[in-house]
Protein backbone atom coordinates (compact mmCIF):
# COMPACT_ATOMS: atom_id res chain seq x y z
CA UNK A 1 0.00 0.00 0.00
CA UNK A 2 1.55 3.60 -1.08
CA UNK A 3 1.71 6.40 1.61
CA UNK A 4 -0.01 9.16 1.09
CA UNK A 5 2.03 12.75 0.25
CA UNK A 6 4.16 14.37 2.92
CA UNK A 7 2.52 18.11 1.82
CA UNK A 8 -0.76 19.70 0.43
CA UNK A 9 -0.64 22.92 -0.41
CA UNK A 10 -3.54 24.65 -0.65
CA UNK A 11 -4.11 27.77 -3.02
CA UNK A 12 -7.46 29.92 -2.56
CA UNK A 13 -8.40 31.82 -5.67
CA UNK A 14 -10.76 34.32 -7.20
CA UNK A 15 -10.90 35.93 -10.66
CA UNK A 16 -7.27 35.11 -11.20
CA UNK A 17 -6.98 32.46 -13.79
CA UNK A 18 -3.91 33.77 -15.85
CA UNK A 19 -2.17 34.05 -12.28
CA UNK A 20 -2.90 30.96 -10.66
CA UNK A 21 -1.68 29.16 -14.10
CA UNK A 22 1.48 31.02 -13.49
CA UNK A 23 1.34 30.57 -9.95
CA UNK A 24 0.78 26.20 -10.10
CA UNK A 25 3.56 26.32 -12.55
CA UNK A 26 5.93 27.11 -10.37
CA UNK A 27 4.53 24.43 -7.85
CA UNK A 28 5.01 21.58 -10.38
CA UNK A 29 8.56 22.05 -11.02
CA UNK A 30 9.43 21.09 -7.71
CA UNK A 31 12.49 19.37 -6.28
CA UNK A 32 9.93 17.09 -4.13
CA UNK A 33 8.44 13.80 -6.28
CA UNK A 34 5.33 14.67 -7.70
CA UNK A 35 3.91 11.46 -5.06
CA UNK A 36 5.58 13.89 -2.06
CA UNK A 37 3.26 16.70 -2.41
CA UNK A 38 -0.92 17.47 -3.77
CA UNK A 39 -1.98 20.43 -4.46
CA UNK A 40 -5.83 22.01 -4.05
CA UNK A 41 -6.90 24.60 -5.77
CA UNK A 42 -10.12 26.36 -4.38
CA UNK A 43 -11.75 28.25 -6.26
CA UNK A 44 -14.12 30.62 -4.37
CA UNK A 45 -16.49 31.97 -6.70
CA UNK A 46 -14.77 32.79 -9.66
CA UNK A 47 -16.76 34.11 -13.10
CA UNK A 48 -16.74 31.87 -14.52
CA UNK A 49 -15.71 29.09 -12.68
CA UNK A 50 -11.94 27.99 -13.34
CA UNK A 51 -11.15 24.26 -14.88
CA UNK A 52 -7.52 23.30 -14.56
CA UNK A 53 -5.34 20.79 -16.68
CA UNK A 54 -3.13 18.44 -14.37
CA UNK A 55 -0.48 16.27 -16.31
CA UNK A 56 -0.66 12.40 -14.78
CA UNK A 57 2.72 12.35 -14.14
CA UNK A 58 2.94 15.62 -12.04
CA UNK A 59 1.57 15.91 -8.37
CA UNK A 60 -2.10 15.25 -7.79
CA UNK A 61 -4.34 18.57 -8.54
CA UNK A 62 -8.24 18.74 -7.04
CA UNK A 63 -10.26 21.90 -7.75
CA UNK A 64 -12.94 22.63 -5.08
CA UNK A 65 -15.80 24.65 -5.96
CA UNK A 66 -17.30 27.16 -3.58
CA UNK A 67 -19.62 30.30 -4.00
CA UNK A 68 -17.81 32.99 -2.52
CA UNK A 69 -17.42 32.37 0.94
CA UNK A 70 -14.10 34.50 1.49
CA UNK A 71 -10.56 33.15 1.55
CA UNK A 72 -10.67 32.16 5.12
CA UNK A 73 -13.25 29.45 4.49
CA UNK A 74 -11.49 28.87 1.06
CA UNK A 75 -8.49 27.72 2.87
CA UNK A 76 -10.02 25.51 5.92
CA UNK A 77 -12.47 23.47 3.40
CA UNK A 78 -8.56 23.06 0.84
CA UNK A 79 -7.05 21.87 4.51
CA UNK A 80 -9.93 19.47 5.85
CA UNK A 81 -9.65 17.66 2.52
CA UNK A 82 -6.07 17.28 2.13
CA UNK A 83 -4.18 13.78 2.67
CA UNK A 84 -0.80 15.60 3.74
CA UNK A 85 0.76 15.33 7.09
CA UNK A 86 1.99 19.16 6.23
CA UNK A 87 -0.41 21.61 4.88
CA UNK A 88 1.35 24.71 3.03
CA UNK A 89 -0.63 27.69 1.97
CA UNK A 90 0.21 30.03 -0.77
CA UNK A 91 -1.71 32.51 -2.66
CA UNK A 92 -2.58 32.32 -6.28
CA UNK A 93 -0.31 35.24 -6.86
CA UNK A 94 2.57 34.11 -6.11
CA UNK A 95 5.93 32.48 -7.88
CA UNK A 96 8.20 30.15 -5.65
CA UNK A 97 11.43 28.56 -6.83
CA UNK A 98 11.77 24.86 -7.25
CA UNK A 99 13.09 24.48 -3.55
CA UNK A 100 10.02 26.08 -2.21
CA UNK A 101 8.56 22.73 -0.87
CA UNK A 102 11.51 21.50 0.50
CA UNK A 103 12.59 23.76 2.40
CA UNK A 104 8.77 24.07 4.27
CA UNK A 105 9.30 20.21 4.54
CA UNK A 106 12.91 21.07 6.03
CA UNK A 107 11.37 23.21 8.60
CA UNK A 108 8.95 21.50 9.45
CA UNK A 109 10.61 18.52 10.63
CA UNK A 110 13.01 20.82 12.23
CA UNK A 111 10.53 22.58 14.08
CA UNK A 112 7.36 19.76 14.99
CA UNK A 113 4.56 21.60 14.94
CA UNK A 114 5.51 24.84 15.00
CA UNK A 115 4.10 27.19 12.13
CA UNK A 116 6.63 28.08 9.42
CA UNK A 117 6.51 31.37 7.64
CA UNK A 118 8.24 31.94 4.34
CA UNK A 119 9.75 35.37 2.80
CA UNK A 120 7.69 37.36 0.41
CA UNK A 121 9.42 39.96 -2.02
CA UNK A 122 8.32 42.07 -5.03
CA UNK A 123 9.24 41.41 -8.82
CA UNK A 124 12.94 43.28 -9.95
CA UNK A 125 10.77 45.52 -11.74
CA UNK A 126 8.35 47.05 -9.23
CA UNK A 127 11.55 48.17 -7.19
CA UNK A 128 12.39 49.60 -10.27
CA UNK A 129 9.75 52.61 -9.36
CA UNK A 130 10.08 55.33 -6.52
CA UNK A 131 6.59 53.77 -5.01
CA UNK A 132 8.23 49.55 -5.31
CA UNK A 133 11.13 50.42 -2.89
CA UNK A 134 8.64 52.74 -0.53
CA UNK A 135 6.75 49.51 -0.54
CA UNK A 136 9.31 47.18 0.01
CA UNK A 137 10.69 49.22 3.18
CA UNK A 138 7.19 49.56 4.66
CA UNK A 139 5.96 45.60 4.03
CA UNK A 140 9.66 44.93 5.57
CA UNK A 141 9.38 46.89 8.66
CA UNK A 142 8.80 44.01 11.50
CA UNK A 143 10.20 41.53 9.86
CA UNK A 144 12.94 39.54 10.96
CA UNK A 145 16.95 39.96 10.10
CA UNK A 146 17.32 36.16 10.49
CA UNK A 147 16.05 32.43 9.82
CA UNK A 148 14.55 31.10 13.49
CA UNK A 149 12.23 31.32 15.86
CA UNK A 150 12.78 34.88 17.68
CA UNK A 151 9.18 35.87 16.00
CA UNK A 152 6.58 38.32 17.47
CA UNK A 153 3.12 36.02 18.31
CA UNK A 154 1.42 37.53 15.33
CA UNK A 155 3.93 36.92 13.21
CA UNK A 156 1.99 35.31 9.98
CA UNK A 157 0.84 35.54 6.53
CA UNK A 158 -1.23 32.97 4.41
CA UNK A 159 0.41 33.39 1.58
CA UNK A 160 3.19 31.90 2.11
CA UNK A 161 2.97 29.24 6.05
CA UNK A 162 3.11 26.07 6.54
CA UNK A 163 2.40 24.27 9.52
CA UNK A 164 1.39 20.15 10.50
CA UNK A 165 -2.35 19.58 9.00
CA UNK A 166 -3.02 17.90 12.41
CA UNK A 167 -1.89 21.19 14.53
CA UNK A 168 -3.84 23.42 12.19
CA UNK A 169 -7.24 21.66 12.68
CA UNK A 170 -6.71 21.56 16.22
CA UNK A 171 -7.10 25.53 16.61
CA UNK A 172 -9.80 25.46 14.35
CA UNK A 173 -7.95 26.52 10.95
CA UNK A 174 -8.95 29.86 10.28
CA UNK A 175 -11.65 31.88 11.61
CA UNK A 176 -14.10 32.15 9.15
CA UNK A 177 -15.62 35.31 10.12
CA UNK A 178 -12.54 37.43 9.45
CA UNK A 179 -11.46 38.11 5.89
CA UNK A 180 -8.81 39.96 7.09
CA UNK A 181 -5.92 39.59 9.29
CA UNK A 182 -6.70 35.77 9.71
CA UNK A 183 -3.39 34.99 9.59
CA UNK A 184 -2.30 37.24 12.39
CA UNK A 185 -5.47 35.40 14.59
CA UNK A 186 -4.43 32.00 13.66
CA UNK A 187 -1.17 32.83 14.79
CA UNK A 188 -2.11 34.56 18.36
CA UNK A 189 -4.32 31.60 18.55
CA UNK A 190 -1.10 29.13 17.66
CA UNK A 191 1.15 30.84 20.26
CA UNK A 192 -1.12 31.25 22.87
CA UNK A 193 -1.68 27.13 23.01
CA UNK A 194 2.59 27.11 23.23
CA UNK A 195 3.26 26.60 19.92
CA UNK A 196 6.11 28.37 17.73
CA UNK A 197 7.02 30.32 14.70
CA UNK A 198 9.51 29.82 12.84
CA UNK A 199 10.66 32.43 10.06
CA UNK A 200 12.29 31.01 6.82
CA UNK A 201 13.53 33.57 4.50
CA UNK A 202 15.01 30.62 2.17
CA UNK A 203 11.30 29.55 1.50
CA UNK A 204 10.67 32.81 -0.78
CA UNK A 205 7.58 33.81 -2.75
CA UNK A 206 7.30 36.65 -5.07
CA UNK A 207 3.98 38.46 -4.45
CA UNK A 208 2.93 39.53 -8.77
CA UNK A 209 -0.22 41.69 -6.91
CA UNK A 210 -1.90 44.52 -8.85
CA UNK A 211 -1.52 47.28 -6.02
CA UNK A 212 1.83 48.49 -7.87
CA UNK A 213 1.48 52.54 -7.51
CA UNK A 214 0.59 54.61 -4.43
CA UNK A 215 -3.47 54.80 -5.31
CA UNK A 216 -4.25 51.03 -6.09
CA UNK A 217 -2.23 50.44 -2.89
CA UNK A 218 -3.81 52.82 -0.80
CA UNK A 219 -7.42 51.83 -2.03
CA UNK A 220 -6.20 47.95 -0.74
CA UNK A 221 -5.45 49.64 2.30
CA UNK A 222 -8.43 51.18 2.99
CA UNK A 223 -10.50 47.77 2.62
CA UNK A 224 -7.99 45.96 4.33
CA UNK A 225 -7.93 48.77 7.58
CA UNK A 226 -11.83 48.69 7.25
CA UNK A 227 -12.09 45.15 7.21
CA UNK A 228 -9.39 44.99 10.50
CA UNK A 229 -11.70 45.99 12.81
CA UNK A 230 -13.16 43.18 13.23
CA UNK A 231 -9.78 41.34 14.41
CA UNK A 232 -9.07 44.28 16.39
CA UNK A 233 -12.42 43.37 18.66
CA UNK A 234 -11.49 40.12 18.78
CA UNK A 235 -7.79 41.28 20.29
CA UNK A 236 -8.79 44.44 21.82
CA UNK A 237 -5.14 43.87 24.25
CA UNK A 238 -2.90 43.09 21.56
CA UNK A 239 -0.66 46.03 21.51
CA UNK A 240 -0.89 46.63 17.71
CA UNK A 241 -4.27 46.90 17.92
CA UNK A 242 -4.43 49.15 20.96
CA UNK A 243 -1.96 51.60 18.61
CA UNK A 244 -4.53 51.32 15.89
CA UNK A 245 -7.29 52.81 17.88
CA UNK A 246 -5.15 55.20 19.46
CA UNK A 247 -3.92 56.54 15.99
CA UNK A 248 -6.83 55.99 14.32
CA UNK A 249 -10.20 55.70 16.41
CA UNK A 250 -12.38 58.49 17.73
CA UNK A 251 -11.29 62.01 18.99
CA UNK A 252 -11.77 61.45 22.65
CA UNK A 253 -11.52 65.27 23.77
CA UNK A 254 -10.21 65.34 27.47
CA UNK A 255 -10.58 61.69 28.00
CA UNK A 256 -6.72 61.53 25.94
CA UNK A 257 -3.67 63.66 25.34
CA UNK A 258 -4.35 66.56 23.95
CA UNK A 259 -1.93 65.90 20.91
CA UNK A 260 -3.65 62.67 20.16
CA UNK A 261 -7.01 64.46 19.76
CA UNK A 262 -5.70 66.84 17.76
CA UNK A 263 -3.52 64.36 15.01
CA UNK A 264 -7.32 62.44 14.74
CA UNK A 265 -8.45 65.63 13.86
CA UNK A 266 -6.17 66.49 11.37
CA UNK A 267 -6.02 63.20 9.75
CA UNK A 268 -9.72 63.65 9.20
CA UNK A 269 -9.01 66.91 7.22
CA UNK A 270 -5.99 65.07 5.41
CA UNK A 271 -8.85 62.49 4.42
CA UNK A 272 -11.75 64.35 2.78
CA UNK A 273 -11.28 63.30 -0.94
CA UNK A 274 -10.47 67.07 -2.39
CA UNK A 275 -7.04 66.98 -0.34
CA UNK A 276 -6.25 63.23 -1.02
CA UNK A 277 -6.46 64.17 -4.88
CA UNK A 278 -4.08 67.01 -4.37
CA UNK A 279 -1.41 64.79 -2.56
CA UNK A 280 -1.98 62.16 -5.25
CA UNK A 281 -1.26 65.09 -8.12
CA UNK A 282 1.74 65.86 -5.66
CA UNK A 283 3.17 62.06 -5.26
CA UNK A 284 3.23 62.26 -9.13
CA UNK A 285 4.75 65.39 -10.05
CA UNK A 286 7.52 64.53 -7.28
CA UNK A 287 7.65 60.74 -8.73
CA UNK A 288 9.22 61.99 -12.31
CA UNK A 289 10.71 65.25 -10.60
CA UNK A 290 12.27 63.88 -7.28
CA UNK A 291 11.82 60.46 -7.07
CA UNK A 292 14.06 59.31 -3.85
CA UNK A 293 13.56 62.67 -1.92
CA UNK A 294 12.16 62.18 1.39
CA UNK A 295 9.26 65.05 0.43
CA UNK A 296 7.76 62.19 -1.64
CA UNK A 297 8.20 59.24 0.99
CA UNK A 298 6.14 62.05 3.15
CA UNK A 299 3.04 62.15 0.58
CA UNK A 300 3.30 58.57 0.49
CA UNK A 301 2.65 58.75 4.02
CA UNK A 302 0.48 61.36 4.26
CA UNK A 303 -1.89 59.21 1.81
CA UNK A 304 -1.22 55.72 3.42
CA UNK A 305 -2.38 57.01 6.51
CA UNK A 306 -5.49 58.98 4.92
CA UNK A 307 -6.87 55.56 3.36
CA UNK A 308 -6.30 53.78 6.60
CA UNK A 309 -7.63 55.92 8.63
CA UNK A 310 -10.86 56.49 6.31
CA UNK A 311 -10.87 52.59 6.34
CA UNK A 312 -10.59 52.20 9.83
CA UNK A 313 -13.62 54.73 10.94
CA UNK A 314 -15.65 52.83 8.28
CA UNK A 315 -14.47 49.57 10.21
CA UNK A 316 -15.96 51.22 13.28
CA UNK A 317 -19.08 52.82 12.11
CA UNK A 318 -20.16 49.23 10.78
CA UNK A 319 -19.29 47.28 14.09
CA UNK A 320 -21.09 49.67 15.62
CA UNK A 321 -24.06 50.21 13.52
CA UNK A 322 -24.23 54.71 13.38
CA UNK A 323 -24.64 55.99 9.87
CA UNK A 324 -25.07 59.77 9.35
CA UNK A 325 -27.94 61.47 7.96
CA UNK A 326 -27.35 61.01 4.10
CA UNK A 327 -27.31 57.12 5.03
CA UNK A 328 -23.25 57.32 5.18
CA UNK A 329 -21.63 55.65 8.34
CA UNK A 330 -19.77 57.58 10.94
CA UNK A 331 -17.91 56.35 13.44
CA UNK A 332 -19.18 56.25 17.10
CA UNK A 333 -17.44 57.57 20.03
CA UNK A 334 -16.60 54.48 22.73
CA UNK A 335 -15.49 54.86 26.19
Amino acid sequence: MSRGPLISVVIPTRDRLERLGETLRSLREQTLAATDYEMFVVDDGSSPAISLECSESGPRCILIRLEGRERSAARNVGARAARGAFVVFVDDDMLVATDFLEMHLSAQNEWPDAMAVGSIRLPGAVLEQPFGRFRLALEMQGVPQSRGTRCARNFCTAANMSMSRKRFLELGGFDEALVTAEDQDLALRHCQGGGLIAFLPEAAAVHRDEALDVRRYCRRSEWGSERIVAFCERHREWPDNIERDRVNGPVRWRHEPLWWSARKALKRVIAVPPVVEVLFAAASILERSAPDSRLLERVYRLLLGAHVFRGYRRGLARANGVFAGDGSMVAAGRR
